[in-house]
């Protein structure tokens, strides 16, 4: 029986990851004039598609859980008020991810509804985790029309754009270990 080698690629992983963190703060701040509107609020989510591309695209390992806690936590002390919710629901999220990849075809189209059924899911429990702590309304309304489906679109679109260029970064982070 062949041993597989093992991922060795994981400062590449975090550079990445560094990158698309300060990418992710600098598309809220330009387009913060469209993302958030009195009518509708939108919050690109580029660093959790890119951590799903990671789940489903890269080798299996040990350190995927872990490298979704830590970007999580840096993610909530740069942009976040509250800190431990995108450390807790990150992971919690990639975990089912990884669970659910063998029966994923790493096509396009399945990539993309596993990011959208990911979002979703992260919108709601970031949505009940803010009201249990008192940081939110409770107008179920007002989530699913001005904030989750303004975040869909936008995060959609994020997804079209990066889903190329990621897929060949890891992709090509893959190949080198062999």
């Amino acid at each position: 029986m062949q041993q597989d080698k093992v991922f060795t690629g994981h400062g590449w992983v975090a550079l990445l990851l560094f990158v698309v963190l300060l990418l992710d703060g600098v598309l809220s701040q330009t387009f913060g004039q469209w993302f958030m509107r009195p009518g509708f609020t939108s919050v690109p989510q580029l660093t959790l598609i890119t951590l799903i591309e990671l789940a489903l695209l890269l080798p299996v390992e040990k350190y995927t859980v872990p490298i979704a806690a830590v970007t999580g936590l840096i993610y909530d002390s740069f942009y976040t008020g509250l800190l431990g919710v995108n450390a807790l629901l990150w992971p919690l999220l990639i975990y089912c991810v990884v669970q659910a990849r063998p029966a994923i075809p790493r096509k396009f189209l399945m990539i993309f509804f596993i990011t959208v059924i990911t979002l979703t899911v992260y919108s709601l429990a970031n949505y009940v985790i803010n009201l249990f702590l008192g940081y939110g309304t409770s107008n179920m309304v007002y989530l699913l029309a001005r904030h989750l489906g303004p975040s869909l679109l936008v995060n959609a679109g994020l997804f079209f754009i990066s889903y190329l260029p990621l897929r060949r970064i890891l992709l090509n982070l893959k190949e080198s270990m062999h």
